[in-house]
């Protein structure tokens, strides 16, 4: 028994070998069934687009990454990196200053591409103008980035008090009239009138203000 299927041989060839090859010029991959000209790959491009050439999914035109920069399309650039994208960034500084190295602009520390950062001077992640885009070392971008973050927490704080012509937070309040924030606080919750709160030490007890604001301090007397 054992020796007649061998002979006829198909003891060792599966299901798919015995079925005509794909129709598609060049596939030669047996076809996904006897009712179909087509291999399981070519088969399925017919379903999706109707046609068995593959189509590209590339998206056109600049994308926007999570981070909001902008990345274009550019596989042969000397920074893509086997990527087929490119922060757009970094791109237009290459290529208007070649492969450096270059100075931080802030610092003035030696950088190259392995370590620079591109800072946008106007804080917008989409005007990459080469005229707004500057080498940054790593030290400086991220304590670029922390004030970036600390102004903004600031600017969405709901906590926002306007005396002598000012709108500051109580931190920048507190930083302004060289006090602490807790004395700020005090005054807030024993209900003293707005123009006293915000105004440096009151009276002469208590260590001196840092930073005494004159004009303020003049104003409320």
């Amino acid at each position: 028994m054992t020796d007649s299927l061998i002979d006829s041989g198909r003891a060792h060839v599966g299901p798919k070998a015995l079925r005509p090859a794909c129709s598609v010029e060049g596939c030669g991959l047996p076809t996904r069934a006897n009712n179909t000209p087509y291999c399981e790959k070519h088969y399925m491009r017919v379903r999706r687009h109707g046609s068995t050439y593959k189509l590209s999914t590339r998206k056109a035109g600049k994308l926007e990454h999570s981070g909001g920069y902008l990345l274009v399309y550019a596989p042969d650039h000397p920074l893509a990196g086997g990527s087929s994208r490119v922060y757009e960034h970094r791109k237009v500084y290459y290529d208007a200053h070649g492969a450096g190295p270059f100075r931080c602009h802030w610092c003035s520390k030696v950088v190259d591409w392995d370590n620079l950062h591109i800072d946008h001077l106007d804080d917008c992640k989409t005007n990459n103008e080469p005229l707004n885009l500057v080498a940054s070392c790593a030290v400086c971008n991220q304590q670029r980035g922390r004030e970036k973050m600390v102004k903004t927490m600031r600017d969405k704080s709901h906590r926002r008090y306007t005396a002598h012509g000012k709108t500051m937070c109580l931190n920048e309040w507190a930083d302004y009239l060289g006090i602490s924030r807790n004395s700020i606080e005090y005054r807030i919750k024993a209900g003293w009138d707005i123009s006293r709160v915000f105004s440096p030490r009151i009276g002469n007890s208590g260590p001196p203000s840092r930073k005494l604001a004159r004009a303020v301090h003049d104003s409320v007397k």
